[in-house]
């Protein structure tokens, strides 16, 4: 091998990892070969072992690159074409020393040589582009500061000694020069792809080794020239290494993550780059102070041409961090505006969360009492909202929630704010109105705009609507908490009076509101203390008029003597969680060992009457209701004598009602159903509730109501399985239409059983009870 002789580069990329160890039976195939190498007699033999690594190393690059596919081949193979070149310089090299007895420089075979050195270099930059999704400038600006360092010393150590070595031939010195310029290109490759972000896989390393063991080589070997030595024998294994760390860097499966994009963020600014740059802006003014304190030659233009170069380098690199700090200053304040944004505003619907509303909504009672202006409210509470989750999933709700919000936004003026509190409430601040009606206009706008039916993008139809309550401020207050309790007041009472509608809260209603809270607390404070009695109603089979079960009601004894029953409290505290406690209180009572449901001591002591317990349409929606009916049944009374009578409210469209319904079922509790029909919606779906018995709707016993409708309807509710219940039967004409359309059960005035004569004109016998009692109401449809 002669002094010109240089090494070789090659390494792949791939999709899919083929599980191999031939990488490492190359290397020590490599290892074996070099040894030999040395073993061999100088000249063709050892030339011949030369050129085998050049070729193997080929061959490696090329098999490596078939067998991990990588996802961009062409590095890889420009890099074997290289290695195919560089052998190419080896043979020509070897003939013209061994066979044509030829040592001048230069020879046929540096061209050749020189030839290789673009196929690698520009493998080796594809290799690095092909990782990087942006732009790394930084790493660019750096890699040619050290760069230039490197040339500055090449320059000063080899370039120009060489020069002078062969100052009597152009040619010789273009071509000396053209090996330690290729170098220092190599050099700058190495140092891009070192300070490239990515993951440093085993085929990286050995690539990375590979070029610098052929930077090396290449420098020593023209070091060696300019000590006039005649021969490279003692690098040469340099060379050799450099071909077998390149065809093991393909054959190894990490290569194919060499040419894969790195998503990583661009490379921090170590501690080893700062000093890495901080030599090589050294090196200029050092390179002249050792020749200046050496006495040498002072290389006072490469010097300066090198310090200007590597000075606006820095300049540049300097600036681009400034722009990077700057970047990265804008990142964090419009992150941290992001966050304020998400810590305020509904993630869903963007709009002002609960939080967010309170501070404006004060804000805004602050400006009003300064300035007098008038602030409204708008508490907004859909309607059929949860319809909407249960029939069409909560994919739908959220698309229905977000489209509301921009109606809601549409429907407004521009400075008003519509926030969500959360679930399907809403609220809209005003600020300012000019006074309650246009409060109302505003509110009637928004009830047209949600009502309107909302296409989902399944293709499907939603439809909702909603309910507002109005409250004004116009006393100079500045309680937020207040308002929007006054406004959902508002609404609760808009929503009870029939839904889809406005309504105002005004001073009677906080008078309401007033006695409302002051009766929940007496409710309470009842059940607490024991100030609590049972009502019993019987209830009749209407075929031999015998008591089979008792109506539960509680009754409310006032400290002063008086006496408020649950009927007079549920007008106004229904929906409230005093209720439940109540109906729980109840049921405890009720079925404790110790209670008689007997309505009066004229029935028999060893008949069983059902118990039946009201419950309110809260209490149901509750998971407690299992657990309190639960805990009934465990104080000994049978779940076949037990009876939960329920509201018709909201239970055809509520599936977690309609879950605890089945539940309770499920317990050997009966459930009646209060209200069916006269308007208690469609029958298609009630085959398939969890009722055993219904309680007609009071409606039906009214004047202007014929016996065929009441008909009908008996017969529709025994149609679907269902007993039949009637209640407040007020005289004998009712009892007798009701026992004529087959009604099975009835309570009532007319049918007290201190009432002589009240059951059809005879007086019942005070122990008159059929042998059905013993089973006493049946249950629905399972007879």
């Amino acid at each position: 091998m002669t002094e010109t002789s240089i090494a070789r580069p090659a390494a792949p990329g791939g999709r899919r990892p083929v599980p191999t160890k031939a990488w490492l039976i190359f290397l020590a195939a490599g290892a074996v070969g070099i040894a030999v190498y040395y073993l061999v007699p100088s000249g063709l033999p050892r030339d011949v072992v030369y050129q085998a690594f050049g070729v193997a190393s080929a061959a490696g690059i090329v098999v490596g690159t078939r067998l991990h596919r990588p996802r961009r081949p062409l590095p890889w193979y420009l890099m074997a074409a290289g290695m195919l070149v560089w052998s190419a310089g080896d043979a020509v090299a070897s003939w013209n020393a061994d066979v044509m007895g030829n040592d001048d420089f230069p020879s046929v075979a540096d061209p050749v040589y020189l030839i290789g050195y673009p196929f690698v270099a520009a493998g080796l930059i594809l290799l690095i582009r092909s990782k990087k999704l942006r732009a790394d400038t930084a790493g660019v600006l750096d890699s040619a500061i050290l760069t230039t360092a490197l040339g500055v010393l090449s320059w000063v150590l080899l370039a120009r000694p060489t020069i002078v070595t062969f100052q009597d031939s152009v040619l010789a010195a273009v071509i000396a020069v053209a090996y330690p310029v290729a170098d220092i290109v190599l050099a700058a490759i190495l140092i891009r792809m070192v300070t490239t972000p990515g993951g440093r896989t085993p085929a990286f390393r050995l690539l990375v080794a590979a070029l610098a063991l052929l930077i090396v080589a290449d420098t020593a070997a023209s070091a060696f020239n300019m000590l006039v030595f005649d021969a490279t024998d003692q690098i040469d294994w340099l060379w050799l290494a450099s071909y077998a760390l390149w065809g093991a860097a393909a054959l190894h499966r990490s290569m194919t993550e060499l040419t894969e994009p790195d998503p990583a963020s661009d490379a921090t600014f170590s501690r080893w780059r700062l000093v890495a740059l901080t030599v090589a802006v050294l090196v200029a003014p050092g390179t002249l102070a050792v020749q200046q304190l050496t006495g040498g030659r002072l290389d006072v233009w490469a010097v300066v041409v090198g310090s200007v170069t590597i000075f606006l380098l820095v300049i540049a690199r300097i600036n681009l961090s400034i722009h990077q700090i700057k970047a990265v200053d804008a990142e964090r304040q419009q992150a941290q505006l992001e966050l304020a944004r998400q810590a305020s505003h509904d993630a869903l619907t963007g709009l002002a969360n609960r939080p967010q509303a309170m501070l404006l909504i004060r804000g805004a009672l602050a400006r009003a009492q300064r300035s007098g202006a008038i602030v409204g409210l708008l508490f907004v509470d859909l309607d059929g909202f949860k319809r909407v989750n249960d029939t069409l999933g909560h994919r739908a709700g959220d698309e229905v929630l977000h489209t509301t919000a921009r109606r809601m936004e549409s429907a407004v003026r521009a400075g008003d704010v519509v926030a969500r509190l959360g679930g399907d409430e809403f609220v809209v601040l005003l600020e300012p109105v000019v006074d309650e009606p246009a409060a109302v206009g505003v509110a009637e706008r928004l009830v047209r705009a949600i009502a309107e039916p909302i296409s989902l993008t399944s293709g499907r139809q939603a439809g909702i609507g909603a309910s507002i309550g109005v409250a004004i401020n116009s006393d100079g207050g500045v309680d937020p908490d207040r308002l929007v309790h006054e406004a959902d007041q508002a609404a609760y009472l808009a929503k009870a009076n029939g839904r889809g509608r406005v309504e105002v809260f005004a001073a009677s209603l906080r008078a309401e509101l007033a006695r409302r809270a002051a009766m929940e607390r007496g409710v309470l404070d009842a059940v607490r203390g024991d100030e609590v009695t049972l009502r019993r109603d019987p209830i009749l089979d209407l075929g031999d008029l015998t008591v089979v079960a008792a109506q539960l009601e509680a009754v409310l004894i006032d400290p002063d003597g008086g006496s408020l029953a649950r009927s007079e409290v549920i007008d106004v505290l229904d929906g409230t969680e005093s209720m439940c406690e109540l109906d729980a209180w109840v049921l405890r009572l009720g079925a404790s060992p110790g209670s008689d449901p007997r309505p009066t001591a004229g029935v028999a002591a060893d008949v069983e009457l059902v118990r039946v317990v009201p419950i309110t349409a809260r209490h149901l929606s509750q998971p407690r209701i299992v657990d309190d009916v639960r805990s009934a049944l465990a104080m000994g009374v049978r779940p076949g004598s037990l009876m939960l009578l329920v509201p018709a409210v909201d239970v055809l469209d509520d599936l977690r009602v309609l879950g605890h319904l089945t539940q309770l079922q499920g317990l050997g509790v009966s459930v009646c159903m209060d209200g069916f029909g006269a308007g208690s919606g469609a029958t298609d779906r009630w085959a398939q509730l969890p009722f055993d018995h219904v309680r007609l709707d009071e409606r039906l016993l009214g004047a202007g109501v014929g016996p065929i409708l009441l008909r009908l309807t008996v017969e529709t509710a025994h149609a679907f399985g269902y007993r039949v219940l009637a209640a407040q039967i007020a005289d004998e004409d009712q009892l007798r239409a009701l026992r004529e359309a087959g009604c099975d059960l009835g309570q009532g005035p007319a049918l007290a059983l201190d009432q002589p004569g009240a059951a059809g004109g005879a007086p019942i016998p005070p122990v008159a009870v059929s042998q059905r009692a013993t089973s006493p109401v049946g249950t629905g449809r399972d007879q």
